[in-house]
């Protein structure tokens, strides 16, 4: 199957569950988005035994509170958080890891509304992150996928949930592994971070829609540490690293200008049995990632 033909999305994804806004008796792969509408960025947490998810409100490093969220059908997993209707809300996407299909899950902070599915991926791609690419104002998905020892990417422009048009992305060289997408540059396009298995080392790859313009190195990661996401947690307009370090569950905020670490803090630990919901860290990802599950 071609990877960039159009899927049309289906029927209106039918979603029974109750759903309980309680909050999280404590800090609990990283869906970052602002859930309650303060500004910050948030964590959203996975339970890789009961499915239930959770958001972690923080004010920069610091967890202030939690609620509850949705709980994931068996086969399903949560890749990414954006807001896909536009009504200044954050939307869960999540992807079928047996049929491939996707599906948009409409969020009223830890609420859900309704849900839709989505395009439906060619086999052996994945939905490694979403973001707006085109600057149309809407979400678009990022796949990947591993042939060989390298990476190819397309983009997938979305209209909501609807698949309107393709595009390829750049190809990633052997050992190098997709870890976030954020406009590191400022230049209001999302780029791409990189992180090298081998060395721990990561890089910023900047991209012009899905065209790559040149690349600089981040800083490296260190032993036992992980990166897993990013966001702009002190809102200084520069994308910020999170990390996880792969024994302790701990978490730490790098901050970023472009692609130079400026200082870092803690974050919140997370209890045992949760992960981090973070972009590429289901499917293909590589082992050692912290808090990286498989699709179920």
């Amino acid at each position: 199957m071609n990877p960039h033909s159009k899927k049309i999305p289906i029927l209106v994804l039918l979603v029974a569950m109750a759903l309980f806004a309680v909050a999280a008796t404590g800090p609990a792969r990283a869906g970052m988005s602002d859930f309650n509408g303060d500004g910050h960025p948030d964590y959203v947490l996975y339970n890789r035994f009961t499915r239930q998810t959770a958001i972690w409100y923080l004010n920069n490093n610091v967890f202030i509170g939690g609620r509850y969220g949705l709980t994931i059908p068996a086969g399903w997993s949560v890749v990414d958080v954006a807001d896909f209707d536009r009504d200044g809300h954050p939307d869960y996407v999540l992807q079928n890891a047996n049929t491939h299909q996707t599906a948009i899950w409409y969020l009223n902070n830890n609420v859900f509304t309704h849900g839709a599915y989505g395009p439906t991926l060619p086999s052996g791609w994945f939905l490694g992150a979403v973001g707006d690419f085109n600057g149309d104002g809407k979400p678009d998905y990022l796949l990947y996928t591993n042939v060989g020892s390298n990476f190819p990417t397309a983009i997938w422009y979305m209209n909501n949930n609807v698949h309107v048009a393709s595009a390829s992305g750049p190809t990633l060289p052997d050992g190098w592994f997709l870890r976030g997408v954020a406009d590191f540059n400022g230049d209001g396009k999302p780029d791409f971070l990189l992180y090298y298995v081998f060395s721990n080392r990561t890089a910023i790859w900047y991209l012009n829609n899905n065209v790559f313009l040149s690349g600089r190195f981040g800083p490296t990661i260190p032993a036992g540490w992980s990166v897993v996401g990013v966001a702009d947690f002190d809102r200084d307009g520069h994308p910020d690293y999170v990390l996880q370090n792969v024994t302790t569950d701990r978490t730490v905020i790098w901050y970023l200008n472009n692609n130079v670490l400026i200082r870092g803090a803690f974050g919140p630990t997370l209890p045992p049995g949760w992960d981090l919901v973070a972009p590429f860290a289901g499917g293909t990802a590589p082992s050692d990632c912290a808090g990286c599950w498989d699709y179920p």
